[in-house]
């Protein structure tokens, strides 16, 4: 990855400004700079960051001057998977005695989230030093000019200088002045501290609290979330997949395996596993000695999922949103896999129609409705590039409280089944939802990953699986999440010296990242099976569990059963 030398940092803040994923041929740079007002610069040989207007929102790859595009991609929004604490009691969510002495001991994690507070001595070996590799802060501009090689935006910080910042903090001076990288969120760090904290507090000790971490510090998307009013912190797949793409090119140059653990989600997509973070995660998967674990999510029972059926060419079916006065914007993604082709219109709750609005290939209609002054925006993509499926996305700018109906009329139809997802809670706000929600097929994404660890959460207190955990769909759901881990209401250490108390499907795949760790150091650090994949590692999990009498397994809510770590290590050795 490097730095395009004319792509202002700056710009990424600037809400006026939207960042895109494009992937790309031939000279991007060259081409993008010949017109004001777009920027780009590079990830890698296939994709790129664009930086676009806020007036062109839609970019259209038609445009002369976009001629090295062959493929932008939907917008997709992340929001972390952590909510507020559900009970009052603590969890007994802790390190467990193993029949084996494993620790993590040589084994890397990758956290792609808030960032980290380094200054913890839960991230420090005995002797004070640091267990932190690197920390790559996307919202530090940089001032080293070598790193214009390293990454294309934001500052990388080695171990040697966050040991040097520690000790100008045990000498009284500002550690800030060296590495001045802070988790302001807080969730990187308490993420951080489950997985594996050195149990300098015994409370707190991890379950890999001998580990080495990456830490990855997301730029938050600034524009979208000052367009949309986000009552929570909003990150971009571009900057997503840049730090993918960092992670890829340590492994190239590191033996030692890596765990990546990414609390993050998204409601869009068409959740078969098909999106291009999808597919770039099992690309990096597949080369060995890497494992990427994500939760399912915090979605479920929240009215954001509907489905339905349309038997036959020329009927019709019916999307009912009930809109909060809260909600000022709103997006939603529809899908159906092709060769189903629909068509749509909308209604306002004040009775203004839209007329049934033809199929346009990747081209953007607008509508305004006169009463509720608001505007509408709609794209039909038939096939979707990245998927083949038809994907019709909307996006209502300054809606108004109500019940908006949208009709979908069944052009073409094979088995007529259509999914559509509201952007996940805290994006969309107030209580928006669908009328008539469907909690299957609420797993965000990159949990539908063929290569991914997905976990879902329960409440380990009473063995029961928690409401908002995302769920697989009905129709296809083996394979899909593997295993349930605790989420509630777990300790662990905190920015600047606390303890806090968390909940979500994050905490669960925080444990079970952890574990990973273990089977790693047992796999390739001790010897007993170096050539362990995350295929592998995805089958030990699924077979170390416990399962609830009465159920089948696997099943769309707890996948292949519950998170048994002594049970897992006595199958395997």
């Amino acid at each position: 990855m490097k730095k395009n030398n004319a792509f202002p940092e700056d710009i990424l803040k600037n809400v006026n400004f939207f960042p895109y994923l494009v992937q790309y041929e031939g000279d991007i740079e060259n081409t993008i700079s010949s017109e004001s007002g777009y920027y780009t610069t590079i990830i890698n040989d296939m994709y790129a960051i664009l930086e676009v207007p806020k007036e062109q929102i839609e970019p259209d790859i038609k445009n002369p001057f976009l001629s090295s595009i062959v493929y932008v991609k939907p917008t997709e929004m992340y929001t972390l998977q952590e909510i507020s604490p559900l009970e009052t009691y603590k969890s007994e969510i802790s390190q467990l005695d193993l029949p084996l002495p494993l620790t993590g001991k040589g084994v890397t994690i990758a956290i792609i989230d808030t960032g980290i507070d380094y200054l913890s001595k839960e991230f420090m070996t005995a002797t004070g030093e640091t267990r932190i590799e690197a920390i790559w802060d996307q919202t530090i501009i940089s001032s080293k000019e070598y790193q214009a090689n390293v990454v294309p935006i934001g500052t990388v910080y080695s171990k040697e200088e966050i040991n040097r910042a520690l000790l100008a903090h045990s000498q009284g001076k500002d550690p800030y002045e060296i590495v001045p990288s802070k988790d302001e969120i807080g969730h990187g760090t308490k993420m951080a501290g489950i997985i594996g904290a050195t149990g300098d507090n015994p409370a707190l000790k991890g379950f890999a609290y001998e580990c080495n971490y990456i830490i990855i510090k997301l730029l938050k998307d600034y524009a979208f979330e000052d367009r949309f009013h986000t009552e929570v912190p909003v990150f971009n797949t571009t900057h997503i997949i840049a730090a993918l793409q960092f992670l890829y090119e340590y492994t190239l140059v590191n033996n030692n395996p890596l765990v990546v653990y990414f609390p993050l989600g998204t409601n869009f997509g068409n959740h078969k596993g098909y999106s291009l973070l999808d597919q770039f995660i099992d690309f990096i998967s597949m080369s060995g000695r890497i494992v990427f674990v994500c939760g399912t999510g915090n979605q479920c029972g929240k009215g954001l999922h509907t489905s339905g059926i349309i038997s036959e060419a020329g009927e019709t079916g019916i999307i009912e949103i009930d809109v909060s006065p809260k909600q000022q914007d709103l997006w939603l993604e529809i899908w159906t896999a092709l060769p189903n082709i629909m068509s749509l219109s909308i209604t306002s709750p004040s009775g203004d129609n839209t007329d049934i609005i033809p199929v346009r290939l990747s081209k953007v209609m607008q509508y305004n409705y006169v009463f509720e002054s608001t505007l509408i925006k709609i794209v039909y993509y038939l096939p979707e590039e990245n998927t083949g499926d038809e994907l019709i996305r909307i996006r209502l700018y300054n809606i108004q409280p109500g019940i908006w109906s949208i009709m979908l009329k069944a052009n073409d139809i094979l088995d007529g089944r259509y999914d559509a997802w509201l952007a996940q809670e805290g994006i969309t706000v107030g209580g928006t939802k669908f009328t008539l929600g469907d909690d299957f097929g609420t797993i965000t994404a990159p949990g539908g990953s063929t290569y991914t660890v997905t976990v879902a959460a329960y409440n380990q207190n009473n063995n029961t699986i928690l409401q908002y955990s995302g769920r697989a769909f009905l129709s296809t759901y083996t394979d899909i999440i593997d295993i349930a881990a605790g989420g509630v209401n777990a300790l662990t250490v905190a920015p600047n010296n606390e303890t806090a108390i968390v909940n979500g499907t994050s905490v669960a795949a925080a444990i079970v990242a952890g574990v990973c760790a273990l089977l790693f150091e047992w796999a390739i650090i001790n010897g007993n099976d170096p050539y362990i994949h995350a295929q592998t590692i995805r089958t030990y999990l699924s077979r170390g569990t416990t399962k609830r009498k009465g159920d089948i397994y696997p099943n769309p809510q707890w996948g292949y059963g519950i998170l048994d770590i002594l049970q897992l290590f006595k199958y395997i050795i």
